[in-house]
């Protein structure tokens, strides 16, 4: 057990997800093993004000980042995120922007977190065998427009 699942363990709201699966309109589009990270960013700019008696220096949100999801799972016959992906690469970016649901699950199959993606689309696939299983591995990362926490 690593540290994290030690410490996961440790405290019983803390989640353990096992699986995770891509959904749109209620349709499986891929399952994963593994999620490497959700990443939500805003830049944080410096805003000056000025008076003939202070200078003040405030941290103020600026520029948003899409979001990005990437997701790993050892490859298998399903093609539906390559293709989802060839729409991005063929150029038809209104057909390849879809909303979905990345929904995780623990061990014993019962829904713990949902995420809700918007105009999400697969911006990166990357094919690799892992160095100690020899297991061929599909690592893709998604950008959308807005991700959100959603109730399961």
């Amino acid at each position: 057990m690593t540290d994290a699942t030690e410490a996961a363990a440790a405290d019983q709201s803390a989640l353990i997800p096992v699986r995770f699966e891509v959904t749109i309109d209620g349709h499986s589009l891929a399952v994963f093993s593994e999620l490497v990270s959700i990443l939500s960013a805003v830049e944080v700019v410096d805003a000056i004000s000025a008076s003939p008696t202070e200078t003040i220096l405030k941290k103020l949100p600026g520029k948003r980042n899409p979001p990005t999801v990437t997701l790993k799972r050892g490859m298998t016959r399903n093609i539906e995120m390559a293709a989802w992906h060839e729409l991005v690469i063929l150029g038809d970016i209104a057909a390849a922007r879809k909303s979905c649901s990345l929904s995780m699950f623990n061990a014993k199959g019962d829904p713990v977190a949902r995420y809700h993606l918007t105009d999400a689309w697969p911006q990166k696939v990357e094919i690799g065998v892992s160095d100690t299983s020899g297991v061929l591995m599909e690592t893709i990362t998604m950008t959308c427009d807005f991700i959100q926490r959603v109730s399961v």
